[in-house]
């Protein structure tokens, strides 16, 4: 098994193997960026409505296929099916959303289980049909990436790259009408057509990635790799490009595990490592991350204790409960009373909030970068301006 899995890693299982293992990463490197996008318009749920819609889609085809070649797993006519349903299910939340103007969430809720269940009663009939062989469906529904034809291969491959390079052209006016499409028509940005091009880029991944990690699954793909990427930055351009890593290696990794472990669907086995990487991005991120951010807080506490205890010693107020505190410094005796040390803090503390509050008073635009910092002043403004302010307030 380690051998199969280092053999797929380093792409040495043969023209077709080597074809769906570079067509998995660039599906994911696609769907990272893509989800990212979904995230910051607030449709992650959007993905999993158009997924499930893709189900009745595949069993249209496959009855089709069925009447008309004599086997229903012909895969262009699943892909056929399920693209046409998926793209019927988009419009249908555009159209119940802006038309009839209900709830996004009322829209995708009634878009996905209408759909679905749709889906299931044609599932329901294939299984009773004697001639069905339903076998080839699953990997539809679960994914399973070692047994894709080279066409298929191929059509994850050009989706892939495709997609990563309208991204590329387009990435600065997705960004503008995603945060402000307000701002973004004042400039003269085409914003509907926009968001139906993050609809359809998103429909691309969805209905390629079927026959890799299969629908049920398909959402993590999307989602998964930008939700981890935004525990470590805020910034959209590495955001995008954070995710588009993860989702690369995410389902590069998936899909070598797949050639090497018998039985278990591609699609849970790309969903295991994603949701082992936001595992870890939840936790360990040093921007987001839980850990980092309980530190943070934790730090944001004790600099507030002190500021208490220096406003009161300059303010020749009791300590009271603070007392503790203080004496952790060396800034009180055991009486409570301020000590050499802690009268020399306190007049610097004092000082520097005078300098603090001349500059703010100048730039009241930096009252957050300011105020919510816990280095002095001193770190956070240029010399030649601190200078100014000692002078004025001399």
């Amino acid at each position: 098994m380690l051998e199969s899995f280092i053999g797929a890693l380093l792409l040495e299982g043969g023209y077709n193997s080597v074809l769906v293992m570079v067509g998995l990463g660039l599906l994911g490197a696609a769907a990272g960026p893509v989800g990212t996008f979904m995230i910051i318009k607030g449709r992650p749920l959007l993905a999993d409505a158009v997924a499930h819609a893709t189900l009745p889609g595949i069993a249209a085809g496959f009855l089709l296929s069925l009447f008309l070649t004599g086997d229903g797993r012909n895969p262009i006519y699943l892909l056929v099916g399920a693209t046409i349903t998926g793209i019927t299910a988009a419009g249908a939340m555009h159209l119940l959303k802006d038309g009839i103007r209900i709830g996004e969430d009322a829209a995708t809720a009634a878009t996905l289980s209408v759909s679905f269940g749709a889906g299931v009663v044609l599932l329901s009939f294939i299984q009773n049909l004697p001639t069905a062989g339903q076998a080839g469906l699953n990997a539809y529904l679960l994914g399973q990436a070692a047994t894709m034809t080279q066409g298929e291969a191929w059509l994850v491959l050009a989706v892939g790259a495709t997609t990563l390079l309208i991204l590329f052209l387009v990435f600065k006016e997705l960004t503008i009408s995603a945060f402000d499409p307000i701002g973004a028509k004042a400039l003269g940005l085409p914003v509907r057509l926009l968001d139906l091009l993050t609809t359809a880029l998103m429909l691309l991944i969805v209905a390629s990635g079927l026959r890799a990690v299969g629908l049920v699954l398909i959402l993590a793909l999307l989602v998964t790799p930008a939700a981890a990427a935004r525990f470590w930055t805020d910034n959209i351009t590495r955001m995008t490009a954070i995710s588009a890593l993860l989702g690369g290696l995410g389902a590069y990794l998936g899909g070598a595990l797949s050639t090497a472990i018998s039985g278990i669907p591609t699609g849970a086995l790309i969903v295991a490592i994603m949701s082992s990487v936001f595992g870890f991005s939840l936790l360990f991120a040093p921007k987001g991350g839980a850990i980092a951010v309980a530190m943070r807080k934790h730090r944001l506490t004790k600099h507030i204790q002190r500021l208490r205890v220096l406003g009161r010693i300059a303010d020749g107020v009791a300590l009271a409960e603070l007392i503790k505190v203080a004496r952790h410094y060396g800034w009180a005796d055991t009486n409570g009373r301020p000590t050499m040390s802690g009268e020399i803090a306190a007049k610097s503390w004092a000082k520097e909030e005078k300098l603090r509050s001349l500059y703010l008073t100048d730039r009241p635009e930096e009252a957050n970068r300011i105020t919510l910092s816990l280095m002095p002043l001193h770190r956070l403004i240029p010399r030649d301006v601190l200078a100014d302010l000692e002078r004025r307030s001399s």
